[in-house]
């Protein structure tokens, strides 16, 4: 299903797939490829505005997620920092 292109533009089929990625890289895909609909005039205003309202809030989502686990300190104690010298 990943990465896949729908040739005909199916609205609930595309907010389907929106709602259900994970993955920005495929949303911003799939962004892409409404966006390139509307400017070919394939979809209307109508379909765009119910597009970007289920894409926005998940890639928003996303990117704060990405942000806080970027930002967090990393639970993982290293090897290295356990060993400690006998004297």
């Amino acid at each position: 299903m990943e990465g896949t292109i729908i040739e005909a533009f199916d609205l609930l089929e595309y907010q389907r797939r929106a709602r259900e990625t994970c993955c920005p890289k495929t949303l911003f895909q799939l962004w892409e490829d409404v966006c390139r609909r509307y400017d070919q005039h394939e979809i209307g205003e109508y379909q765009f505005e119910e597009m970007k309202a289920v894409i926005w809030p998940n890639l928003t989502a996303l990117a704060s997620l990405r942000r806080a686990i970027n930002n967090s300190e990393p639970a993982v104690v290293h090897g290295n920092e356990r060993k400690r010298k006998r004297a």
